[in-house]
This record gives C-alpha cells, sequence and structure tokens, in this order.
C-alpha cells in the first residue's frame, strides 16, 4: 500500500504510547484462543493488550523498525525482570526512578540491547512513555499553561459526577485563554512538531479547533478523573492511579503477559502488504491503528476491495480515523458493522480520534 510513511525518516520512536484504547479493540476484534492477529506494533501496548486475550499468535508490524525495538526491549523486560522495574522505566513513577532502575538494569542487558538504549535513556530522562515525538510534544502544552490554568485544569481531575465536571470546565476553562491557548498549540503548523507536516497530506480538518470540540465533546460525557488517556495527555505518566492503567501495563497482568510473549512474532515490514501476502493470509483479525490517515481515498478503495473481496478469507478488522474520514465515501460497504462501529466511537477513551470502523468479511463474522 502507498503510505505517506514511506516519506518521513524512520529513525527514531514517533510513538510511544498507542492511543487506541484497549476496550474498543478488544470488543471489535472479539479476540478468541484460535485467532491469529496482525496489530501495527507503534509503541506496542495493544500488541501486549492483545496478549492478554490469550490467542494463537500475535504478529506485531510496522514500518518504523524504531517502534519494533521498543516493543521487543517491554518483551525483554518482561521477560527478565520483576514488575517494579518494568514500571519504572516506563516512567510511572518519575524521572528518579527512570534513572536509579535504568542504572540497575543496563549491566545486565545483552549488548545490542544496551548499545543502543544507553543514549536513548540520557536523552529520554522521563522514561519510555514519554519519549515518542508526539508525546514530548503532548506534555509541553501543560507547561505552556499559566499556574491559574494549570490548577483548573489539574482540578477537572477531581469530580465525580460529569454534571459537575463540565460545568466547571465551562465555567472556568471555556472561552478563557485556556481554550485559544489549547487551539493555537495544536493547530496544523504546531501540531507537525509532533507529527511530520507529511503525514496530513490526506487530513479534512484541522488539529486545534477540531481537537478543541473533541476534548469538550468528552468533558462533557465521561469522568476525565477515571480517563487514563486524558490524565497521559495533559499530565504525562507520573500519579496516575494503577487500575486506570492500559491492562499490560498493571502489575495484576504482569505473569499472565509474561506467560503469553512466546505467542509474539515482529515483522519490519508495511502491514497491507503483509497482509496481502501468502503468509498473511493465515491471518484473521487485524487492529491497523489509523494507517489509513496517511493514504488517499482511492488508494484506501483499492486496499479495502482487496481485503474484503476474496469470499475464501476470513477476515476481520478494526481501524481508527483521526482527522479524515477513511470508507466514508465509498458508495457502498457490505463489510462495514455500522452499529459496532458506532457504538465503539460514542464509548472509544481517547478523544484525540474521529472515530472507529469494524470491518468483516460477513456480519454474521463481526457480531461476535
Amino acid at each position: 500500500m502507498y503510505s505517506e510513511f514511506y516519506n518521513v525518516e524512520l529513525d527514531r520512536i514517533r510513538y510511544s504510547l498507542v492511543w487506541e484504547d484497549s476496550n474498543t479493540l478488544y470488543k471489535a476484534l472479539d479476540i478468541r484462543p484460535a485467532d491469529h492477529l496482525l496489530i501495527i506494533t507503534s509503541a506496542g501496548c495493544n500488541v501486549l493488550n492483545a496478549l492478554l486475550k490469550a490467542p494463537a499468535q500475535i504478529t506485531a508490524i510496522d514500518l518504523n523498525p524504531v517502534q519494533n525495538r521498543l516493543l521487543l526491549l517491554k518483551k525483554h523486560l518482561i521477560l527478565h525482570y520483576e514488575y517494579p522495574v518494568f514500571r519504572a522505566l516506563l516512567g510511572l513513577d518519575g524521572a528518579a526512578s527512570v534513572r536509579k532502575t535504568w542504572q540497575q538494569v543496563a549491566p545486565t542487558l545483552p549488548e545490542d540491547m544496551l548499545r543502543y538504549w544507553t543514549p536513548f535513556f540520557q536523552n529520554h530522562p522521563n522514561g519510555l512513555l514519554a519519549a515518542g515525538k508526539l508525546e514530548t510534544y503532548l506534555h509541553i502544552f501543560y507547561h505552556t499553561l499559566s499556574k491559574q490554568l494549570k490548577e483548573k485544569l489539574q482540578k477537572l481531575i477531581t469530580f465525580d459526577k460529569v454534571t459537575e465536571q463540565y460545568d466547571f470546565f465551562l465555567n472556568e476553562l471555556h472561552l478563557t485563554p485556556f481554550q485559544q491557548q489549547f487551539t493555537d498549540y495544536f493547530d496544523e503548523a504546531n501540531l507537525s512538531k509532533g507529527r511530520d507536516p507529511k503525514l496530513f497530506k490526506y487530513a479534512e480538518e484541522s488539529g486545534g479547533a477540531t481537537f478543541y470540540k473533541r476534548l469538550v465533546a468528552q468533558v462533557a460525557s465521561v469522568p476525565v478523573k477515571q480517563n487514563f488517556f486524558f490524565r497521559f495527555f495533559f499530565f504525562g505518566p507520573t500519579n496516575i492511579p494503577p487500575h486506570l492503567l492500559p491492562p499490560c501495563y498493571q502489575e495484576q497482568h504482569y505473569e499472565q503477559l509474561r506467560q503469553q510473549l512466546h505467542k509474539l512474532k515482529v515483522v519490519n515490514a508495511e502491514a497491507i502488504d503483509y497482509l496481502l501476502s501468502e503468509e498473511g493470509r493465515q491471518l484473521n483479525k487485524v487492529s491497523l491503528s489509523n494507517i489509513f490517515e496517511y493514504t488517499s481515498p482511492e488508494e484506501f478503495e483499492h486496499v479495502y476491495h482487496k481485503l474484503f473481496s476474496d469470499p475464501n478469507r476470513n477476515l476481520r478488522m478494526v481501524f481508527w480515523n483521526l482527522l479524515q474520514e477513511q470508507g466514508a465515501g465509498l458508495p457502498s460497504d457490505p463489510w462495514l458493522n455500522s452499529s459496532l462501529s458506532e457504538a465503539l466511537t460514542a464509548t472509544d477513551a481517547c478523544f484525540y480520534f474521529r472515530n472507529v470502523r469494524v470491518q468483516a468479511n460477513s456480519f454474521s463474522a463481526v457480531k461476535g
């Protein structure tokens, strides 16, 4: 598949967190023990989350070999160290814990890992979860706010009732300098500091104003106190209650995850090309993150039909839209489960995305 990702430098971690909610992934794919999955690696979170459902095998795939390196480091840590080490290097306990733990772990790593990750931790003292190009950019925003606005934003994660939370937001943050600063900081020009400008080629919406509308909608509908992505977006990886973390980063699932890692295969390649290969035909469930964001509508339609028009193939897929709505322009779409897609869009935990789409060769395969 032709993607604008071929035109950007793939020499660093672009995403250190997977922003696609694991609950949405679980409901979209209905992972079963016989399943063979393909999942975009990104930061590896949803690869690890899917392993907790104990499928037959997961292939993690990414065009960016550095994203795969990140997943392989996490795999090594899970297999060879106890949970406090893993948690510390993620950055969940702050920079001091990252530094102390890395000093303990570094001498025990294989030589190739030590050589690669030593300069990384020197340059990213806040740990793995905060190190991506996107995440570094996001986390600067909070520090651009005045002390008063910081306090009000922090106040948002203290409410138990959505009505009280939303009233506070409307009275104290909406139509104040916070709105303008948010919109300006996340507009298309500035957003390129977190994502390469080439990746916006097909975007239908602007960044700042669009993301602010989605933020308002989330504050009006769910308690952000209990939302991992809201807290991480604004405040970073520290001080997040353990039960709000993605399942793969919770201590209660650590041993289970360790027992499932032998089912993981990591591939440096383009996901659609791999799916259409002979080896890829063995896969039956697929999570493609938002990779169609970086293709033209014509390329998407071409690829979509190649994936689903084969009646002999059993395939179920989920992907997320960000600033364009891939698939909306199709005159007919016999493979889309619109009711499930709409339901998951309404409940997806991250306000960042536009919508979720779930497809399968037949509706009976999707209803799961």
